[in-house]
């Protein structure tokens, strides 16, 4: 029994890293819940810093010089067990973000206003606290539930000729909504077995959104108001994790995870009325084509006694071609290299990083105008952890 215990702690150690991605849509982390499947008290804190290189032309064959600027996140976790069979886990991270700016001479940055205000540039944010309770219904089998609170905020301005009569647009806003979590868990310790199916539903933000629309100025006039009520929705997912330990000190594991990016869709609302209102039809501010999955297969090998080593392919199908200029990717191909050390035991410090690269794209505006071409692109991710744990 001592050796099966040995096996699934290892299965454990393989999550040393704190699965930041430059993903699909806006995603930039797979919300992964496990702090929840510790054992006893346990609380962890992690750091990341991920820095995408995308460049690529627009439509004249200028050149796009690095759009996406290097940004860092955090992450927390605490965990306790109320009862033998009901624990409390509360979770940080930071799943959505955009930080994007066109600069250089090319069709995304005006000519004729000063220049601090010439480029396109767009920046979100986003903070999710999630509570989970799980109540375990028998010694294999857990269910769990809560609420998950997010902030999202974004600051978007477009300029140059990519966005014709409506160059010099803005948007922003900043809102709190809630949704919810829940999901299954099976653990067999004596085969080393830990699997668990977990479902996010999607968060509807309804604030105000403050907008300069140029197009509003010409169909409208000065007739219409600046700040107005609207509402964008961050989407669901799936995420489905599989590990085993394959013997006492090697174990695999596998991570899946579902996005149905093709129903995000923004319609600020003056953007829409006044593209109706011009075009017969209201354009989008964002959207995406396909859904995204994404795949990480991974081994972990304990090397010595207190150190453990795990490597991992990763693999994103993107969530379409053309894709937004926003995040001009199509997915990625990657590789990650991870250790964590036991300092003792009850603290664990852990290391790690991902290599990335990215799916070729065409660059698209809502309109469907096809406005540059991003190839050749790569990004890495770095981030380290300390945990801390007791029986």
């Amino acid at each position: 029994m001592k050796r099966n215990k040995k096996k699934y702690l290892i299965v454990g150690m393989l999550f040393v890293f704190s699965g930041k991605n430059y993903a699909a849509g806006l995603e930039r982390s797979p919300q992964q819940i496990d702090a929840l499947f510790e054992s006893g008290t346990y609380a962890e804190v992690g750091y990341s810093y991920i820095s995408p290189n995308i460049m690529g032309k627009d439509i004249r064959g200028n050149n796009i010089s690095d759009i996406a600027g290097s940004f860092q996140t955090a992450n927390y976790a605490v965990k306790t067990d109320l009862s033998p069979s009901l624990r409390l886990a509360i979770i940080y991270d930071e799943p959505y973000g955009a930080k994007v700016k066109f600069e250089g001479t090319n069709n995304f940055i005006a000519l004729d206003i000063p220049v601090a205000d010439a480029n396109t540039r767009v920046e979100v944010e986003s903070k999710n606290i999630t509570t989970l309770l799980g109540y375990n219904l028998n010694k294999n089998v857990m269910i769990y539930a809560g609420p998950a609170l997010q902030e999202l905020e974004a600051d978007i301005h477009l300029r140059g000729l990519t966005y014709v009569v409506n160059s010099g647009y803005n948007n922003n806003f900043d809102d709190i909504a809630v949704g919810w979590v829940a999901g299954m868990s099976y653990a067999k310790p004596d085969l080393g077995i830990l699997a668990s199916l977990t479902y996010r539903s999607e968060i509807k933000h309804k604030t105000t959104i403050n907008e300069d629309v140029p197009l509003a100025d010409i169909v409208f006039g000065d007739h219409y108001s600046h700040e107005n009520k609207g509402s964008v929705t961050t989407p669901k997912s799936v995420n489905l994790n599989l590990q085993t330990g394959l013997n006492p000190t090697t174990a695999l594991y596998a991570k899946v995870r579902y996005v149905p990016w093709s129903d995000f869709v923004y319609y600020p609302p003056i953007l829409k009325s006044s593209t109706e209102a011009a075009l017969g039809k209201g354009l989008p501010l964002l959207n995406y084509h396909d859904d995204q999955t994404a795949v990480e297969i991974g081994v972990g090998q304990k090397v010595m006694p207190n150190l453990t080593i795990a490597v991992s392919g990763l693999w994103d199908s993107g969530a379409g071609d053309p894709a937004p200029t926003l995040g001009p990717v199509n997915g990625y191909w990657g590789v990650g290299l991870a250790a964590k050390y036991s300092v003792n035991k009850n603290l664990n410090f852990s290391l790690g990083g991902r290599y990335m690269w990215f799916g070729d794209a065409k660059g698209e505006v809502s309109d469907g105008r096809i406005v540059g071409d991003f190839q050749n692109n790569t990004g890495y991710i770095v981030g380290m952890k300390i945990s801390y744990s007791a029986q």
